[in-house]
């Protein structure tokens, strides 16, 4: 009985351990659906001082009312403000309001009617704002609600909803007229339609400042047979300041029409924009390198001008493709050519589905009139070496003989250092501004550059130590004039290409009249994160037994903020390996992994050896990083004493019926903790016969009886 009861102790015991065990480990807790609140409203905005210029700073004061009784329990509100279109530069990005400010409560003292929900006043003090323009001062506010006082050690109290509280507001209108504030967003993909399909395609557009009832003719290029399907040309949109909406275009596309990205002319009160569709061939455009994406660094070429022209080249085949080729045709001194470099730029692997962009600095020559220029693009391989020919499309202003017109200022180049810019370290960029007109001088020239927004900034150049705007009192006919800014990019910046408005304001020195003068021309900078792969680790654990394969493993991390391109390994040392040069492909921010492998010793002594790790940085210059790795490697084991081998037979681990070493540690120790118990138990069971003897004794007041055999066995005694 008592055996039992040990046991049932013992499993007791193991059962309350289980139970520890497992409340360890966490509890799933599924929380409830958030709710879903209407979005507030602004009563009033007022700024301060009135009017307000571009570089001024002012003050504002926004009044919110909130009419939803889902969020009448709020006792305090965190408010984000951005400015949408990057026109205003803001200081400090977010404000807390609690029911300990006067500028919170349920009520509004200054309305007639008392509406339910809340009402609520946030200040901005004038040096947190900066009117930087162009385009209207547009702010918006993200607004998220507690029940409690916030704090930033108390931020558990959030009223969680399903939709995103925000809300916008144009406090200082745009510069000039709204004509010039639409524009097709560059960083967009072009969108594609196949050769001898119907379909739609969707043009983005992005809007400076909102516009009601916009209308968008839309001109289709006359040499190709790329048609609308829709009953007219004109197209009516609304658009929100700095709101990014898209063009839904039907459209027809000719079987004889050849692949190639072909422009569209879209004209909005006057002002006119070139977009972009890329025509694929349906029976091409699988299983080989297409171009995806095409994309100029500024808004208008002038004749005169050099440009960049990016092409990203896709491989959409199931395999890798070496010595990429892509070779520009059709290029002349009197249209358009290649300066500084050559005709043709390669990339070294493509894998598939991989992407690689290569950028071309071109010049349109001075005498090109206005039109659309085609330039070819062949593209070739080393497993595809018979060319595939594709067109792009560039769409040139001429500035021709202008002698007797109105003068006309442009960028004839620009420069920034290099093939791009780091986040976080200021650069120059050096601009060369042309008098396009041979006949009139220009005068009292204001030059303003700011950053473009985008749909994920509100811009990420800022200048680092001097002012944003130039001014010249006077531009010959036909003269050049050159300026340098130097230029802050935001160092948490996503990389890619980002916009930089370049604002003219002049005047015509026409004896005749003074006209006043204005346009706006975008260029476009790459952006990059600094390099920061690493092979953190190349190790092989040894020593190795000749005959036997050791393991190579190669950890790597890529801590930068952009993607690693065409990452391979190249093996080399008295080895064989499966794969002694294996591609791996891309390695995105953030991420690890690593290249395992196994290495099958040519010798004894040691196993010495090479890694050489390559692969393409965010500017297309291929990095090189060599690890060297080493390990020992022994003779193979021989056991001469064992049964059934055969001298120089090398002795398995294990039989192929045998216990594991680790399963053979394991039964020794349950033997042991068995055997242990069992003494226990023993030395237990003889103590209580001992105990129950002595009672037994104590029983007989006179009589001594003579100790029997077990007696004396039990105390230790000679029988």
């Amino acid at each position: 009985m008592k055996h039992l009861q040990k046991i049932g102790s013992f499993t007791a015991a193991l059962t309350l351990i289980t139970a520890l065990l497992f409340q360890s480990f966490p509890i799933p807790v599924f929380a409830a659906d958030s709710v879903t609140v209407a979005d507030p409203q602004i009563l009033s905005a007022t700024v301060q001082p009135s009017p307000i210029q571009a570089g001024n700073s002012f003050e504002a004061n926004i009044r919110f009312h909130h009419n939803d009784t889902k969020i009448n329990g709020a006792n305090s509100a965190v408010i984000k403000v951005t400015s949408p279109n990057g026109a205003v530069r803001i200081k400090q990005n977010e404000f807390k309001i609690d029911t300990n400010s006067d500028n919170f409560s349920n009520d509004d003292d200054d309305s007639k009617k008392k509406d339910e929900g809340l009402y609520y006043n946030l200040y901005i003090p004038e040096n947190y704002l900066t009117y930087v323009g162009p385009g209207p001062g547009v702010l918006q506010f993200v607004i998220t609600y507690y029940s409690d006082p916030y704090s930033d050690s108390n931020y558990k109290n959030k009223i969680d909803t399903k939709n995103k509280i925000t809300i916008r507001k144009t406090l200082i209108p745009g510069e000039g007229s709204a004509d010039n504030t639409i524009r097709v967003d560059e960083n967009s993909s072009t969108p594609s339609i196949a050769s001898g399909s119907t379909g739609s395609v969707q043009i983005p557009l992005i809007s400076g400042s909102s516009m009601q009832d916009a209308q968008i003719e839309v001109t289709m290029p006359t040499e190709t047979k790329i048609t609308l399907t829709s009953a007219g040309s004109i197209f009516t949109m609304n658009f929100v300041a700095g709101e990014k909406k898209y063009l839904n275009l039907p459209l027809k596309v000719d079987p004889s029409v050849a692949a190639g990205i072909y422009p569209i002319v879209l004209t909005i009160n006057s002002t006119k924009l070139t977009a972009y569709i890329q025509v694929e061939n349906s029976a091409q455009g699988k299983g080989r390198v297409m171009i995806e994406s095409y994309k100029l660094d500024r808004s208008n070429v002038y004749s005169g001008s050099t440009f960049r022209m990016d092409l990203v080249l896709k491989n959409t085949s199931s395999q890798t493709y070496h010595n990429v080729n892509a070779a520009l045709d059709g290029l002349t001194t009197e249209g358009l050519t290649v300066i500084g470099s050559l005709d043709r730029k390669s990339v070294t692997s493509l894998a598939p589905g991989a992407t690689a962009t290569v950028s071309f600095t071109m010049q349109a020559a001075s005498k090109m009139e206005t039109g659309n220029y085609s330039v070819g693009v062949n593209l070739s391989s080393d497993e595809v070496p018979e060319p595939v020919t594709t067109k792009a499309f560039v769409a040139v202003t001429g500035t021709g003989d202008s002698s007797g017109g109105k003068p006309i200022i442009i960028i004839e180049n620009y420069s920034f250092g290099g093939t791009s810019v780091t986040g976080g370290k200021a650069f120059p960029l050096a601009l060369k501004f042309k008098n396009a007109n041979t006949g009139t001088a220009i005068q009292n020239l204001k030059i303003t550059i700011t950053s473009t927004a985008d749909q994920d900034t509100g811009g990420v150049f800022t200048p680092a130590s001097s002012s944003n705007t130039f001014f010249i009192s006077k531009l010959g006919a036909g003269a050049a004039v050159e300026k340098t800014i130097e230029l802050y990019p935001k160092a948490d910046a996503k990389p890619k290409s980002y916009g930089i408005d370049v604002k003219f304001d002049y005047e015509s020195a026409s004896d005749s009249k003074h006209e006043q003068l204005s346009a706006t021309e975008t260029i476009s900078i790459p952006l990059t994160q600094p390099d920061r792969f690493e092979v953190t680790n190349v190790e092989v654990p040894g020593p190795v037994p000749m005959g036997t394969e050791g393991q190579l493993n190669i950890n790597y991390v890529n801590k930068g903020k952009s993607t690693v391109y065409n990452l391979s390994v190249l093996l080399e040392g008295n080895f064989t390996a499966p794969e002694m040069n294996a591609y791996i492909g891309n390695v995105e921010s953030g991420s690890s992994d690593s290249f395992d492998t196994t290495l099958t010793p040519l010798e004894e002594g040691m196993l010495q050896g090479k890694a050489t790790i390559t692969y393409e940085d965010p500017n297309g210059d291929t990095q090189t990083i060599v690890k060297e790795f080493s390990c020992e490697v022994s003779p193979a084991y021989v056991d001469t004493d064992g049964p059934g081998l055969e001298p120089g037979m090398p002795v398995p681990e294990e039989s192929s019926g045998g216990f594991p070493i680790w399963a053979t540690a394991l039964i020794i120790v349950v033997v042991l903790g068995v055997g242990i118990t069992t003494f226990v138990i023993v030395r237990r069971k003889r103590a209580a016969k001992r105990q129950a003897l002595l009672e037994k004794e104590d029983d007989y007041d006179d009589e001594i009886p003579e100790k029997t055999e077990e007696q004396q066995e039990i105390n230790g005694e000679q029988p």
